[in-house]
């Protein structure tokens, strides 16, 4: 993957490959050229203590953690995004760098503590930043969650900039990406609920190959049997292909004589392979599981009380309360992006 390892045999071979990698091998680099480009010192120079030394300008460590659901990653990283705009703060940043900062006037910590959402063609990344150092986070290739910490200047943390100092900041910017990492939360998980929701809306593939098709949120025939499913859990003894075609054909305001018996058992194997039915054993009869019955009560909520209202809201008077929110909303958003040099 570029500049990270997307998978491997043996990942402790590998740590301890890289580990060995130390400032000796960049010093031997740099003789190894030395002896054979120009130098202006003379061995008199050398003897008297006159040679190149190494500094180090920018150090980058990063942690790459592949995803084993490359898909969702775009979804779990925005969540990340949202959910941790406040992680450029000064409490935040001394938590991930291990440092005190401070807020008087005479020891003021010379930093800019913001967080900032960068959009490099359609993948976000985001940047947090401590004096001259910055940890930033990104989706990376579309398969991984990357994290560096980038410092550009040693004495941020009370360290020269002589190269025998590189193994102390490969100790702070490591620290750094696991600490960022703890600091981070989310108000929920993203995967499950992304996961849960195709569950219901996409086909399924059965173990014989058949395809067996979703419900789709929003469609009438869909809608209706999810609002089906509320009124034949209070029935203990189940429903059946009949009362299926009676209801569902009243919801959706058509004679229920019209639905044949064929329409519903094509319904009635979608429910069942979406786990939201069960059949009862050693009969025609079928009953609403505990995942349908959550299910379905959620989305006929969402359908027929939230979507509606909001849509409304939105498209009605400029007057209204929502709407006024929103447009609120967004001048901030827009504001702030000027703030901070963003395209709104």
């Amino acid at each position: 993957m570029d500049n990270a390892f997307a998978a491997v045999d043996d990942p402790a071979a590998v740590q301890a490959i890289c580990d060995r990698f130390g400032s000796g091998h960049i010093q031997a680099l740099l003789d190894k050229w030395l002896g054979r480009l120009p130098d202006p010192f003379t061995p008199d120079d050398r003897a008297d203590g006159f040679d190149y030394q190494i500094s180090i300008l920018q150090a980058e460590f990063s942690l790459t953690q592949m995803l084993d659901a490359p898909v969702t990653g775009r979804v779990f990283f925005e969540h990340v995004i949202r959910d941790n705009l406040d992680i450029g703060r000064a409490d935040q940043i001394g938590l991930i760098f291990n440092r005190r900062i401070h807020h008087g006037r005479k020891r003021s910590t010379p930093s800019r503590f913001r967080t900032r959402v960068i959009t490099d063609g359609v993948t976000p990344s985001l940047h947090a930043e401590y004096k001259h150092t910055t940890v930033k986070q990104y989706h990376k290739e579309g398969r991984a969650l990357r994290t560096e910490t980038t410092i550009n200047n040693p004495g941020d943390f009370r360290l020269r900039k002589g190269l025998v100092n590189l193994s102390a900041l490969r100790k702070i910017g490591f620290s750094a990406n696991r600490r960022l990492l703890g600091v981070q939360r989310l108000d929920h998980d993203p995967i499950a609920g992304t996961a849960a929701l195709h569950e219901v809306t996409d086909p399924v593939l059965t173990a014989h190959g058949s395809r067996v098709p979703g419900l789709p949120i929003g469609k009438p025939r869909s809608h209706a049997l999810f609002s089906a499913l509320l009124t034949f859990r209070t029935q203990l003894d189940g429903f059946t292909n009949r009362d299926l075609r009676q209801l569902t054909g009243q919801l959706r305001g058509i004679d229920p004589d019209t639905i044949s018996a064929g329409q519903a058992t094509y319904d009635l194997r979608r429910l069942r392979t979406h786990h939201l039915i069960e059949k009862v054993p050693h009969s025609h009869r079928y009953r609403v599981t505990d995942t349908g019955l959550r299910t379905a009560m959620l989305l006929t909520r969402v359908h027929d009380r939230y979507l509606p209202t909001a849509l409304a809201t939105q498209l009605g008077p400029s007057h209204n309360r929502l709407k006024a929110a929103t447009d609120s909303y967004q001048r901030a958003l827009d504001q702030l992006a000027r703030q901070n040099g963003l395209a709104a």
